[in-house]
């Protein structure tokens, strides 16, 4: 049984994609088949996995508008991981879906084609509330949501957390975890945030913290994921230990 999951933040800047491709990544090194799907039109998450803007022949706004989804999908260079990318187009996804209610079910219809292919979908979402992540949160089945050890992203949560509830009174859909991210060990506020966030959700903040590393933010630089580029790295480790806590739920 296939299982969806939004990494979802409406701050920019907290580790989604990074978390996105990490995880999938430390996902399919434990032989679990996995898609991820970008969507965020600035496509991080395919480059960050060595995929060219010039390879893309489809993308995710061709599978909302037509139905190509099975030629959408490309495989990466991490063995058992493919992705659906994303483009510039999906800036333009309020113009190319039907004006009707059920709009914000467009991705769900698609993904429910081939849940069933995947142990885990992932779904890089973009720093908004809008159109596109209402289509992500509708489409899963729990969420992830990354929180940067600082004070503004600590604010956004609880922003998020409403739009989690808002989607809950019509779907099914759980907090798989909260994510703390980007740490920085030589700053005792992290810490502070850290407390908080444990404070205000006990049973929802994963063990695992993302430590700030320079290997996390370089492996995108050579399209690979730090799994590939630097598998020994406390940055790579974290994300394994991640990946576990998930599998071990």
């Amino acid at each position: 049984m296939g299982k969806i999951i939004a990494v979802v933040n409406q701050k920019g800047g907290v580790g989604k994609t990074t978390t996105t491709i990490n995880l999938g990544a430390s996902l399919a090194l434990e032989d679990k088949k996995i898609l991820i799907v970008d969507f965020d039109q600035q496509a991080n998450a395919t480059i960050s996995l060595g995929i060219t803007r010039e390879d893309v022949k489809y993308d995710i706004v061709d599978v909302l508008s037509t139905e190509i989804l099975e030629k959408a999908i490309m495989k990466t260079t991490v063995r058992n991981l493919e992705i659906i990318p994303a483009s510039i187009k999906l800036a333009s996804l309020e113009e190319v879906l039907p004006k009707t209610s059920d709009r914000i079910y467009t991705l769900d219809s698609n993904l429910k084609k081939i849940k069933e292919q995947y142990d885990y979908i992932l779904i890089d979402c973009p720093p908004s509330l809008g159109l596109i992540v209402d289509n992500a949160l509708y489409a899963s089945d729990s969420v992830i949501i990354p929180v940067e050890c600082s004070f503004y992203a600590y604010d956004a949560l609880t922003q998020m957390v409403q739009k989690i509830d808002e989607v809950q009174k019509n779907k099914p859909i759980d907090i798989e975890g909260i994510l703390l991210t980007k740490l920085d060990n030589r700053n005792t506020f992290g810490y502070k945030i850290i407390e908080k966030v444990e404070f205000m959700f006990p049973n929802k903040t994963f063990k695992t913290i993302i430590t700030s590393s320079s290997h996390i933010q370089e492996a995108p630089m050579h399209g690979k994921t730090v799994i590939q580029f630097s598998f020994n790295s406390r940055g790579s480790k974290e994300y394994r230990e991640l990946a576990n806590e998930i599998l071990n739920k």
